[in-house]
């Protein structure tokens, strides 16, 4: 009889480091590569060609890499690639790119992505964010450095979320949020979400020096203490000199101004984002470019 508790799946063509950890009833495709001291739970799924770096926690029922839900997609070798130090929860969903938003979907290092979230094509996760439960991004999302997503919350696709922003549980997110702000809905949902405040724990988590944060206060309160226009405050504020982490999120509130519907990414729509060129081989590039124009 077999021995039920080592019966997986591994492609011989799969590059799997001799000290990472596959868990039974896996199933690990041709082009996956999986990096040295990663453990991979029960009942995992990674498909397509998909990499895996060093030192992740993988729990069980996750399936990565398989192909997109968007009709966009035409079958290529579009890639998932995932960071170090990743905990990544059970049943978690994670999908290759498409051609059309730039062949690339990426996980960066040292983010906890908790149950039942899902990363969808073309999303870019930068460092050290955390997703709660059930999180959603749709497609061509960017997470960046130090961001959390409560529970149940769930991004439009094109949204940026800032550094080290808060977006509250079951909040919806139609435009960008700007870094260390507390974004929410106060009944959760039936008031529009908004800016309700500065994300104490996010501006505690970057370690700005003591005058880069008492800037970036000012700046915050400055631009978000009222409704008066955002983009005549961004302006007298940059007129004064702003530096640092202000001077950032000065230009990322204007950008997202600029935005189609408040998102800056709109921008690179049937455009190849900056984030996926490191990723791609010259021949990749070659057909992101031919399917672009």
């Amino acid at each position: 009889m077999h021995n039920l508790e080592v019966i997986r799946e591994i492609d011989p063509s799969a590059r799997v480091a001799p000290d990472a950890t596959i868990g039974p009833f896996c199933v690990i495709g041709p082009n996956v590569t999986i990096g040295p001291g990663t453990m991979i739970g029960r009942r995992v799924t990674v498909l397509g060609a998909t990499t895996i770096g060093s030192s992740n926690i993988i729990d069980d029922g996750c399936v990565l890499g398989a192909i997109p839900q968007d009709l966009k997609y035409r079958g290529a070798d579009c890639l998932l690639v995932i960071g170090h130090h990743n905990h990544i929860g059970r049943n978690v969903t994670i999908h290759i790119g498409t051609e059309p938003g730039g062949f690339v979907t990426r996980i960066g290092d040292g983010n906890t992505l908790l149950e039942g979230c899902h990363v969808a094509h073309d999303c870019f996760v930068d460092d050290h964010t955390r997703l709660g439960r059930y999180v959603q991004l749709a497609g061509h999302i960017l997470v960046q450095d130090g961001a959390v997503m409560e529970d149940m919350s769930a991004a439009h696709h094109f949204v940026t979320v800032g550094r080290y922003a808060r977006v509250g549980p079951r909040t919806p997110v139609r435009r960008d949020v700007p870094p260390f702000t507390d974004f929410f809905s106060e009944d959760y949902g039936w008031t529009s979400p908004a800016v309700r405040g500065v994300h104490a724990d996010g501006i505690k988590a970057a370690r700005l020096g003591r005058e880069e944060e008492a800037e970036l206060r000012r700046a915050l309160s400055e631009l978000f203490e009222d409704e008066s226009a955002l983009q005549t405050k961004i302006e007298q504020l940059e007129n004064l000199g702003v530096e640092g982490e202000a001077r950032r999120l000065c230009e990322f509130c204007m950008q997202a101004l600029q935005g189609r519907f408040g998102r800056f990414r709109e921008s690179y729509r049937g455009q190849m984002p900056p984030e996926a060129a490191p990723h791609l081989s010259a021949e990749q590039l070659a057909e992101v470019k031919r399917i672009m124009g």
